[in-house]
């Protein structure tokens, strides 16, 4: 490396230049509405499909109903070194009743409380959420995802569950061109309400993420520590360790036009012949993994993604998302519904002033294909303990799903209705909805349709009031309102529930499935 090369790699790692402090921004979906004016912002700087949202400390608070900065309180300097610090409360705290046609308690009640805490500098950034966590929340027991580590039909968590909602993030920028942050949390790629490359729908984990921002590209390389617990969710000891390596490419193109392309690779950490641990060869910030893996033995899972989006007039944006696991252009050409042709589509459009100012509306349709995101072994799978990373519902559906947001003086109204339709497995034959199930159970290798399978239609009508309590930390006082109706050519159930709560807007809690 040459004397000029060092200086310029020596500029970047210790470059002091003032800048305001940075920190993240809640993945909450009501959050993000409530904040859209910066999600929909048509600037390219912002890459607002890379999630939890990195912004300056006194943009973090923005609220669209008052239209103004919310700053960090307890703002201090010593000598030449600025830093801010606060302590929080938090609250998941919630009763309600619930009636349905379906053998159900009819008392229901969320039970958490914990603390936050933020820490901020110039180059350095704190977060730590504790949150105690437990739930007998109905139908979601029954549902297709019995995912949340609970004992089902019971309130008493299996080991691990009381915190699948923590937080502990330390970041740091030693330059406005990179950040590092480790800890664990979660994390997002996508413009939708769901996202089919990596959502926050699994509990929290171990990760690493490197941001690498210049000019209007963004590319981030995150690495993960996932765990597959298929065999025995209540047996911790039973447990298997696995890794994923992804890269984001975010480019926005025109100050409206951003275009994304993603990958990822899931591996084991040993099997019944070796120890593998972390893979090295997936440590390389920039190399493709289907090559990798191919060296390996073609052994692992390796996705790809797409990520489009087009902002207008700074408040409205269209958007898609398309995921291929694994396909073969001569099985599509021949059109024989080849069971190896894995993929999902999405496509959405929100906005911010829909009809009325400050009005939000967002409409978004998924579809993924059966056998999508499995894998032979469920340790290889898209998944985290026993849930999806991606959509709640694994594979094999079709999802349609409108929300509506408006501030009437200071309490959000929020209306979302989705509905689903997918085909469910037996206790024998996968077909292709629950990616923890082996592909190699398959029914059969040509004619796989989605939907496939048992047809399951969900129709989920949820209503939100919210009051703000403490705004400046998102706390709110919540009444809310839901109708789940199931149906199968054989059976339907619906349900009614209502709850009262005092909650925390910070995480999202998925049940609308």
């Amino acid at each position: 490396m040459n004397l000029s090369k060092i200086h310029i790699l020596l500029f970047l790692l210790v470059s002091q230049n003032a800048r305001a402090q940075f920190t993240f921004d809640h993945l909450e979906y009501k959050h993000r509405i409530a904040h859209s004016e910066l999600y929909l912002r048509d600037d390219q700087a912002i890459h607002s499909g890379v999630l939890p949202l990195q912004v300056p400390v006194d943009q973090i608070g923005y609220t669209a109903e008052k239209g103004q900065f919310l700053t960090q309180n307890k703002l201090k300097k010593t000598g030449e070194v600025k830093f801010g610090y606060r302590f929080y409360p938090l609250a998941d705290l919630g009763i309600g009743v619930e009636s349905g046609n379906s053998k159900t308690d009819f008392l229901k009640y969320n039970a958490g409380a914990g603390l936050g805490f933020d820490f901020n500098a110039a180059h350095f950034f704190v977060t730590a959420k504790l949150l105690p966590y437990f739930t007998r929340s109905g139908y979601t027991a029954d549902s297709i995802q019995q995912t949340l580590n609970m004992d089902i039909g019971t309130t008493r968590p299996i080991a691990g569950s009381l915190f699948q909602r923590n937080e502990l993030l330390i970041a740091w920028q030693p330059h406005p061109i990179f950040t590092f942050t480790g800890g664990y949390g979660k994390n997002f790629f996508g413009e939708g309400y769901r996202s089919l490359l990596l959502s926050d729908n699994a509990s929290s984990y171990p990760f690493l993420k490197i941001e690498t921002t210049f000019s209007s590209i963004k590319y981030v390389n995150l690495y993960t520590v996932w765990n597959d617990n298929a065999v025995n969710p209540a047996n911790k000891s039973l447990d298997r360790m696995k890794f994923s390596s992804l890269h984001y490419l975010s480019w926005n193109i025109t100050r409206e036009f951003n275009l994304s392309v993603f990958e990822s690779v899931v591996w084991q950490s040993k099997d019944t012949l070796a120890n593998r641990g972390f893979d090295l060869n997936y440590l390389n910030p920039v190399v493709f993994y289907r090559p990798v893996e191919y060296s390996n033995g073609s052994a692992d899972n390796v996705l790809l993604g797409l990520n489009l989006a087009y902002k207008i007039n700074k408040h409205h944006c269209l958007y898609s998302q398309v995921i291929i696991d694994e396909f073969l252009l001569a099985q599509i050409k021949s059109d024989n519904k080849w069971w190896g042709n894995k993929w999902g589509i999405q496509l959405g459009y929100k906005s911010n002033r829909f009809l009325l100012d400050g009005f939000y509306f967002q409409t978004e349709f998924n579809v993924v294909r059966p056998f999508t995101y499995s894998h032979k072994y469920s340790v290889e799978n898209y998944g985290h303990l026993n849930a999806s990373v991606t959509h709640p519902i694994g594979a094999n559906f079709y999802e349609v799903l409108n929300l509506v947001s408006y501030v009437y003086k200071d309490i959000r109204f929020t209306n979302k209705l989705t509905f689903a339709a997918y085909g469910v497995d037996t206790d024998t034959v996968n077909y292709g909805q629950n990616i923890f199930n082996s592909y190699s159970d398959r029914p059969s290798d040509f004619g796989n349709l989605i939907m496939q399978g048992l047809r399951t239609n969900v129709l989920n009508e949820q209503f939100i009031a919210e009051k703000p309590l403490w705004e400046k930390i998102d706390l709110f006082l919540t009444v809310t309102y839901n109708y789940r109706m199931q149906w199968t050519p054989v059976s339907i159930e619906h349900h009614h529930f209502l709850m009262i709560g005092l909650k925390s807007r910070i995480w999202n809690a998925y049940s609308d499935y």
